[in-house]
């Protein structure tokens, strides 16, 4: 398969999500959302470093239990949402409401998700013993659509709530935790062959909730955000 097509591929759910956003998403600038998908990019270079070279350092690969969580929680969950955090900081917020700023958290998220997708395909191709058929990359890249990207996309909302909440005087860290935890236990049992591969699609599915919950919580006036950013 042409590796163009498969790079374009990977992308056509953010592209769709991008043209939805613009249309629906109220106070939402092209600019902004085009430097959110540039800040997934480069968001992209970090968490690559720590997937592929720190994690394979001795002390992370004894390939126990203990040592599996461990590796998912605090890399895969803490240090990768805080690197995600740290660049979707960048984004403009001053003059921006809470829908356009959510969306664009969760454009970065999409767009490092799609881009590291393009990446485990690459390497897959290159490390797989034969040639794969079309129709075993296509089911790849579904699940990893499915998968791995929305846990990215969520969990950069979550940490982008967590930002919003933290520049309008509301200091609850929890969107934040949540992002970490959720992003660390869905890395944990996505490795798994058997039955327990499902807790990963609940945390997919926990991390969706608790961005719809902190999403309502901080779009309501009592809740000590500045209420002069807020539509209504």
């Amino acid at each position: 398969m042409n590796i163009y097509a498969l790079f374009a591929l990977s992308f056509v759910p953010l592209l769709a999500v991008f043209v939805l956003f613009m249309i629906f998403v109220p106070g939402l600038k092209l600019r902004h959302a085009l430097w959110a998908c540039i800040l997934g990019l480069i968001t992209v270079a970090p968490a690559s470093f720590i997937q592929y070279y720190v994690l394979n350092l001795p002390i992370f690969y004894t390939g126990t239990v203990i040592s599996l969580l461990v590796t998912a929680v605090i890399f895969n969950g803490l240090i990768e949402e805080t690197v995600k955090m740290l660049f979707m900081a960048l984004q403009p917020q001053k003059k921006t409401i809470l829908p356009a700023f959510f969306a664009c958290c969760l454009l970065c998220g999409l767009t490092l998700g799609s881009f590291e997708s393009v990446i485990y395909m690459v390497r897959r191709i290159q490390d797989t013993a034969y040639p794969l058929t079309s129709k075993e990359i296509y089911t790849l890249i579904a699940s990893r659509m499915f998968t791995a990207v929305l846990i990215h996309t969520f969990c950069a909302g979550l940490s982008g709530l967590y930002l919003w909440g933290f520049r309008h005087n509301s200091r609850h860290i929890m969107p934040f935790i949540w992002a970490v935890l959720l992003h660390g236990v869905y890395n944990f049992f996505a490795g798994f062959k058997s039955g327990f591969y499902w807790f990963a699609i609940i945390a997919i599915v926990f991390a969706a909730l608790e961005c719809r919950i902190w999403y309502k919580f901080f779009n309501l006036p009592d809740t000590g955000v500045d209420v002069k950013t807020k539509i209504h």
